[in-house]
């Protein structure tokens, strides 16, 4: 019984931020990551019992055995850093069948379910271990390469009647540890005894009820003063001899009993915190019977549940109502935010009709939903809560859906929780699915829709869970770690800096090669530079030629213009030789005076630096013929005349040149050559 001053609290709701975002989720699940040291594990709410054998750690205690512990240490350290990638495999073994589905991830990749004998299990214990290994290989060669196990991790389900569950008010004292306060009362509580029954719980302190101010208000109110003033006289109180006999009649005829002097011992209150606390336990020879089987394929176990717990993350519902169909039980559940409250298994007869079905149906529900009332009188079931079907369903479906008919429930279909083909069947893999969500599930990984948080329980012995190091193994461990983290940055520098002298060389030959490409243009620019200024002084000589050559042929076509202007019309000048300086000129006329004037003028031109008198002579008609020719041209008489005939010399004034500018003859045939003066005829 629960003291007034204490509260049990109603079912935790799950959190407002449930759907929180992958920064939340993977920075609380890194901290449980780094709290267990490496080593993936399911982390229990409670340690359970003492561990079964001493554990040192692989870097502990140096023993026969140390060899042998390191190499598992090495073997869970590699089966760590793969475990979010590895498949998962999940079994649930029940009494007629086995059901097992493969998952990666949040996604469902293959399933399949096979028949067993019957005696193979019975109430969840598998008694005949070798049909059972036959059994299984069979339909794990359906949903595995090899028909094998290893590489993967295994979660299993349990079924039948080995689950004892119980709610319980614990009162931890000071010196009390709150595992071993939960122990003994379950063990006192449950019909299991201590060394038999593996037992998880989760625990929640209850709270301390203070008392309301007002009412100790009103309480005072009521025991205060009356109108006289009499200290400690109620108001309405009876006289003295009245209150001296408890039994007197009232004036309405009803007897007051007074319980002044009955003498009651209650039973004191513990002492200590109290807990509220749901432990569930199972016996310990049915998981190490079930775990030991499935060892024979080398699996790693992922977790061991009771089935009810799976169906319960399956159906992912903060309050509903489980009906798991299998051939020969029916198991009626009140879930409520995660964890089954209500648990009723009951066996079937699969040949029943449809109104035994329908009565044994609706009787479970009601008897399952008035125990949860019971349990929960502040908190009752809403009537608006999700009813699921599960198992092996297809026996009574009609009975359910008329069955529901008659209570103020309606039937849900089971949520897609995992990405699962369009012909997985949710309904008839419930406890395959919750075993997912629960052991496979990583934080990283997006499900279909989002699911309530809810306390996971792990009931693998000691001897198949990952064993955490030991503080001194941790401290080593980080100490390698450390230096592991050094080497590898020493090692980074070392690589950093051989890489920054590679490119220093590198850089440094693109700039040699730079440098000589530079040299070589350098040359070819200075040798370009010297042919044209060659080419330059060349072309400024033969400019300088050209316009001496040119000079001289204005020259030369001045004197012949100013000895042709000089002659009168009865003179014949004819050029006959001419070498810039000096020119030979021909005269003939048919006087001697004509021609001695004509030197005369030619002397008195400025233009001639002197005129000189070569040759002169005188011809006749006889000698030529010239006269005669002239005079029939003419269409004149032929008349007999002589011809007077003077060969002149004539220099010219010298032109001044550069002193400077002495040009070749090559230079001035050059020039010559490109531009040629027409001589004047």
């Amino acid at each position: 019984m629960i003291s007034n001053r204490w509260q049990r609290r109603a079912p935790k709701g799950a959190p407002e931020d449930s759907d929180r975002g992958i920064l939340s989720r993977s920075s609380k699940k890194i901290g449980s990551f780094l709290t267990s040291v490496m080593f993936e594990s399911v982390d229990p709410v409670s340690t359970g019992l003492p561990a079964e054998r001493q554990d040192n750690g692989p870097f502990g205690m140096v023993g026969p055995n140390t060899l042998t512990v390191v190499r598992e240490s090495i073997n869970a350290v590699g089966r760590t850093a793969a475990s979010p990638f590895g498949a998962l495999v999940t079994v649930t073994i029940a009494d007629e069948l086995i059901r097992v589905l493969t998952a990666r991830g949040n996604r469902v990749r293959a399933w399949a379910e096979t028949d067993l004998p019957n005696g193979v299990v019975q109430d969840g214990l598998i008694v005949d271990e070798q049909t059972f290994i036959e059994a299984l290989s069979e339909v794990l060669s359906q949903v595995t390469r090899n028909g094998k196990l290893r590489g993967q991790k295994v979660a299993i389900a349990i079924t039948g009647r080995n689950l004892v569950q119980r709610r319980l008010t614990v009162y931890v004292g000071d010196d009390q540890e709150i595992a071993e306060a939960i122990i003994a009362a379950s063990t006192e509580s449950m019909s299991i005894r201590t060394d038999e029954m593996q037992i998880e719980w989760d625990a929640e302190a209850l709270d301390f009820i203070e008392p309301d101010e007002e009412e100790l208000d009103e309480d005072e109110a009521e025991g205060g003063d009356d109108d006289d003033g009499v200290e400690g006289e109620p108001f309405d109180s009876p006289p003295q001899d009245e209150a001296d006999n408890p039994t007197t009649p009232t004036p309405d005829g009803t007897e007051e009993l007074g319980l002044e002097n009955l003498d009651l011992e209650l039973e004191p209150e513990p002492d200590g915190e109290p807990y509220d606390v749901y432990a569930l336990a199972l016996y310990k020879h049915v998981i190490r019977r079930n775990l030991r089987t499935v060892s024979e394929f080398g699996a790693r176990f992922a977790g061991v549940q009771p089935k009810i717990l799976a169906l319960a993350a399956a159906v992912n519902s903060r309050a509903a109502v489980v009906l798991d169909f299998e051939a020969n039980t029916l198991v009626t559940a009140v879930i409520s935010n995660g964890l089954p409250e209500v648990i009723r298994e009951v066996g079937i007869d699969p040949y029943m009709n449809q109104a035994k079905w329908v009565n044994l149906i609706t009787t479970q529900i009601s008897r399952a939903i008035a125990f949860y009332d019971s349990i929960f009188p502040d908190d009752p079931l809403e009537t608006n809560v999700d009813i699921f079907v599960t198992g092996q369903a297809e026996q009574a479906k009609d009975a359910v859906d008329e069955a529901l008919e008659r209570l103020p429930f309606v039937r849900s279909e089971l949520p897609q929780t995992l990405r699962a083909p369009g012909e997985f069947s949710f309904d008839r893999y419930a406890a395959n699915v919750g075993l997912v969500i629960v052991s496979g599930k990583r934080f990283w990984q997006r499900t279909p829709v989002p699911l309530l948080p809810t306390p996971k329980f792990d009931y693998r012995p000691a001897n198949y869970r990952p064993r955490p190091l030991p503080w001194r193994a941790a401290l080593k461990v980080a100490a390698a770690l450390v230096l592991g983290l050094g080497v590898l940055g020493l090692s980074q520098a070392i690589t950093e800096q051989s890489d920054s002298v590679a490119r220093a060389e590198y850089r440094l030959a693109i700039l040699e090669n730079k440098n000589a490409s530079r040299s070589v243009e350098l040359e070819k620019v200075r040798e370009a530079r010297i042919l044209l200024d060659e080419a330059r002084l060349r072309t400024e000589r033969l400019i300088a030629a050209n316009d001496l050559i040119q000079d001289r042929a204005a020259g030369f076509a001045t004197t012949m213009s100013v000895i042709a202007a000089a002659a009168q019309s009865d003179i014949r000048v004819t050029v006959v030789d001419d070498d810039g300086m000096i020119v030979l000129v021909e005269a003939e006329a048919t006087e001697y005076s004509m021609l001695l004037g004509y030197i005369r003028l030619l002397d008195d031109l400025p233009q001639f630096e002197r005129v000189q008198i070569l040759e002169l002579s005188h011809l006749t008609d006889a000698d030529s013929g010239v006269s005669l020719l002239f005079s029939a041209q003419s269409g004149g008489e032929t008349i007999d005349q002589s011809i007077v005939k003077m060969s002149i010399e004539i220099t010219r004034i010298e032109l001044e040149t550069d002193e400077d500018q002495n040009f070749s003859d090559e230079e001035l045939a050059v020039a010559g050559n490109q531009d040629t003066v027409p001589v004047p005829q």
